[in-house]
């Protein structure tokens, strides 16, 4: 490998490449009084510290040794409660991770499976060729274009799994990747190393213990072998291969390799294919023009193309999204802002399935981190699986503090949970002795309030398969994939969504057998649901099965509608049919046997149903304790995730002493503010002055930078060149002789290169001797 380190020179450029070296896990890390950061495959930093500084402070005592987590709370919080959030994060992360993956590999084996099918049924016609059947005028290599996305950070994992499916079907496989392929005679060895291993053969040992003279037929002076496809011939007819192998080769980024390299292999391979059954498989993430684009016609015309889809990106984060957020698998949810930027970053940027399990990783580990009332989530227990279990109300297992419980007591949705018991009998009791006693609060009062939030989200689980199986009742053009419904279920109430909205309207306009069928899908969907907890439901006046029974009935007896009304005093005249019947229920105008009974029940069970959802989606600010158990933190995710690298590179350009430690700079700025504190009158401007001030001693692309920002839009590049010389003439700071003017300019060309490459300036047809500039002040 190239040098890790080298010394950094004064004129070394800015936009070259760092590298962290970190120090080996098992070097003793001596003691310091500096905590002491140590990686462990993803986890939380682990931080050593000693127990008290110098002067006696003992307020390092809140830094933990297992897992770099603190004592929260101005650190008054115990270290039993700190364990805890430590224990939590792991029972919950690491089989949350572990179905992520299977996740994945479900949705993914679909594609997989269909290009492991096409590979095993490959060149049968050749091996079933009869004798003295006339042969074709060129061979045809059997070829799957496997469209993979266009996020290339998750190929890797994808054809990771393709080469382990096909090597447990008995097949040989070379996975081959751009950067290890840069000339033919690379892309060769590299498959043939990959294919030697698989066959169990090496580069001192041929087939059957053969040495590798006497299979190459070279003497024994040879030094390196010839890596040809004669020689890929040569070890699969001596190798005891099944018939049904096939040498696989996988170009897993086909946009990357050269296209004369591929050509000219394509070419080659099509004249073994006969001997060998190689199969070539082509990892795609734009479209299949590229191979158009990168081939010849000739080659093509080698190819048995087949067409994979390989990556199902939004079926994949539709059924994690359903499993997490839905299906309640994550103790963890997510707000409506934190769950936007969840979802944003991977539709509108680069569809990264990786990408999202970090982000929602790190919101995990945030939450315990920074939490300390995460402890609350150890009273919720799943049993029965993480995606279709159930979730239990449990004690906590240790004493909450005073200082935890009075934080819970400040949450805005426990005050409103207390107003509202303030109401019923013995309420102010109740909420006296809630708001005064520690121990009936986290004995009573809060296990209900779990419990309720429990309740909560299970009616919301119900609410949202309830609307999957209206949707499923529509037109396709309304249906809308469950990472959408879901926002719409936490952002939005039901009566100010429009597709609630749209919905309803198509839902009134049912006729009778359509309605009776969805009401028979709406009662599947809560006899599957199980034995849930309905307080929630109950609490807002909606009793869900009463209510699909109800509906039930009226569709299949209708009269039973007019007998209720007659009772009610209400008139039973035949409606005339108006003009807002005819839009509601358009099919009247050609269907008139649908009597008024049948639809008044038509109506009835349509403001059944939408009862049912307006309670079943209401946004978790109704539910108690969501401030704890929704993560809320979009800033922190944005910021941490979506990188700026315009307001990075301008910050490092603007205080560069910041960044490469440069003393002397550092040294000048504090000179100038002293003397600005001398002269009294050094509070604002003096102040800004001595961050725009253009010194000699900083770098060459700094100084380019600061220059550039007295300019508008074109900047002369004499001009420009003319005040460069001027500071680094100056020569103050680096206490050098004088400059030579050769060695001014080339060190201007860098800088001006430089900032061009950042984005900064570009080159202008209309002025030769000028540049524009590109960027403005933040």
């Amino acid at each position: 490998m190239a040098e890790a380190y080298k010394p950094v020179d004064a004129f070394d450029s800015m936009t070259e490449s760092t590298f962290i070296l970190r120090p080996s896990s098992q070097q003793q890390q001596p003691q310091q009084d500096k905590p002491i950061p140590k990686s462990k495959r993803g986890r939380p930093t682990r931080v050593t510290a000693s127990k008290s500084n110098d002067d006696g402070d003992d307020s390092n005592e809140n830094i933990s040794a297992n897992g770099g987590y603190v004592q929260l709370i101005q650190a008054r919080e115990s270290a039993d409660s700190m364990h805890l959030r430590q224990r939590l994060f792991e029972d919950m992360w690491v089989p949350l991770e572990q179905l992520l993956v299977e996740i994945e590999q479900q949705v993914n084996n679909v594609g997989v499976t269909e290009v492991c099918s096409f590979i095993d049924s490959s060149y049968k016609r050749i091996e079933s060729r009869e004798e003295g059947q006339l042969e074709a005028p060129f061979a045809e290599i059997a070829a799957a274009v496997a469209f993979s996305g266009v996020n290339t950070g998750d190929h890797s994992k994808l054809f990771q799994s393709l080469q382990n499916q096909l090597v447990s079907r008995g097949h040989h496989v070379a996975l081959l990747e751009s950067q290890y392929c840069s000339s033919l005679s690379n892309m060769l060895k590299a498959l043939l190393d990959q294919i030697s291993v698989s066959l169990g053969v090496s580069d001192s040992t041929g087939p059957r213990g053969k040495s590798s003279s006497a299979v190459f037929g070279v003497g024994s002076s040879a030094k390196t072998i010839p890596y040809d496809m004669s020689l890929l011939k040569l070890w699969w007819d001596m190798s005891e291969t099944s018939k049904d192998s096939r040498a696989v080769i996988i170009l897993q980024d086909f946009e990357g390799f050269a296209p004369m390299i591929v050509d000219d292999f394509v070419r080659i391979a099509a004249r073994y294919c006969q001997e060998v059954p190689i199969v070539i498989v082509l990892g795609l993430a734009t479209s299949y023009e590229s191979i158009h684009q990168s081939l010849t016609k000739a080659s093509i015309s080698m190819l048995n193309v087949e067409r994979f889809n390989l990556q199902r990106s939004k079926q994949c984060i539709d059924a994690v999204i359903r499993s997490i957020f839905v299906e309640g698998a994550s103790t963890l949810l997510f707000g409506a802002e934190s769950y936007k930027s969840l979802i944003d970053q991977f539709l509108m940027y680069n569809f990264s399935i990786t990408g999202f399990v970090n982000k929602l990783k790190y919101a995990v580990m945030n939450f315990f981190y920074a939490q300390p009332l995460s402890v609350l989530a150890a009273m919720l227990k799943h049993s029965g699986g993480r995606a279709n279990g159930r979730t239990t109300v449990v004690e906590c297992p240790i004493r909450l503090s005073e200082d935890q419980v009075e934080l819970i007591r400040m949450q805005k949705s426990v005050q409103e949970f207390l107003e509202d018991k303030a109401d019923g009998p013995d309420g102010r009791k109740y909420v006296h002795q809630a708001l005064t006693d520690d121990e009936f609060f986290q004995n009573t009062v809060l296990p209900e309030m779990v419990q309720l939030l429990v309740s909560y989200r299970q009616c919301y689980r119900l609410g949202m398969e309830m609307i999957l199986a209206v949707q499923g009742a529509m037109p396709k053009s309304l249906h809308k994939p469950i990472h959408m419904l879901h926002y719409y279920g936490i952002s939005q109430l039901f009566d100010e969504c429009v597709h609630w909205k749209t919905l309803s309207a198509v839902m009134r306009r049912m006729k009778a057998p359509e309605m009776e069928q969805l009401l028979a899908n709406l009662c599947l969907v809560v006899e599957a649901a199980g034995n849930i907890d309905f307080a929630h439901a109950i609490q807002n006046g909606v009793d869900i099965k009463f209510l699909l029974q109800e509906a039930s009935n009226l569709v299949s007896d209708p009269e039973a509608a007019l007998t209720e009304q007659s009772e009610s005093g209400e008139a039973l005249s035949k409606r005339i049919r108006t003009r807002t019947d005819m839009e509601n229920r358009p099919f009247l105008l050609f269907d008139n046997s649908s009597s008024d009974q049948m639809l008044r029940a038509l109506d009835k069970c349509s403001g059944h149903i939408e009862a049912i959802l307006r309670v079943c989606l209401l946004p978790y600010q109704r539910a108690p304790l969501q401030e704890i158990f929704y993560y809320k933190q979009s800033l922190l995710l944005d910021t941490t995730f979506s990188a700026q690298p315009r307001a990075a590179v301008q910050a490092a350009l603007g205080k560069s002493h910041y960044y490469i430690n440069c003393d002397c700079c550092k040294s000048a700025a504090e000179d100038l503010d002293d003397s600005n504190d001398d002269d009294g009158d050094g509070d604002g401007e003096d102040n800004v002055d001595a961050e725009q001030r253009v010194m000699a001693s900083m770098n060459d692309t700094s100084i380019a930078y600061r220059l550039h920002q007295e300019c508008g839009r074109m900047i002369n590049l004499y001009d420009w060149y003319s005040a460069f010389a001027s500071v680094v003439e100056q020569g103050g700071g680096r206490a050098r002789k004088q400059v030579a003017q050769s060695e001014i300019q080339a060190r201007f060309m860098r800088a001006v290169e430089e900032m061009r490459f950042l984005g900064f300036i570009k080159s202008t047809q209309r002025k030769t001797d000028h540049v524009m500039r590109l960027t403005w002040a933040m």
